[in-house]
């Protein structure tokens, strides 16, 4: 059997292999391909974290759409693989000011995000939820 590169997966086109070593290899108990993919998921739901920071009304720069926006997110990376979306606590106003505003990120630095308004320039802040993955 031969191996995959990234978490060490069993891999196997010989037709001589018996099937009871096939089976445990693919889904034993014991370091087998299910426990492997398991672990390795494991460990990056646990190395994920949340930020909740804010895009400010005022922070908006531009005269015309697009409006851009720098937002200083601690603990980015700046090829860190991650979402952004309006947090949960925000008002019915927030929301519809976020639907309006037609967002977007265009680009990422350690510690920053550069969000665009395409759409109309919101008036009020608006809260958000970053989610970095580990």
């Amino acid at each position: 059997m031969s191996r995959t590169t990234n978490i060490d997966l069993e891999l196997t086109d010989d037709a001589t292999t018996n099937f009871k070593n096939w089976r445990e290899a693919i889904n034993g108990v014991n370091n087998s391909n299910m426990v492997k993919i398991d672990t390795a998921v494991g460990g990056k739901a646990d190395s994920s974290s949340q930020v909740e920071v804010t895009l400010l009304a005022s922070a908006w720069t531009g005269v015309d759409s697009p409006f851009t926006q720098t937002l200083t997110v601690t603990g980015l990376k700046a090829t860190q693989n991650g979402t952004i979306a309006v947090a949960q606590s925000a008002t019915a106003a927030q929301r519809e000011a976020a639907r309006e505003a037609l967002l977007s990120l265009t680009g990422q630095r350690n510690g920053e995000l550069d969000v665009v308004a395409d759409g109309e320039m919101p008036e009020v802040d608006i809260p958000v939820v970053v989610t970095l993955l580990g």
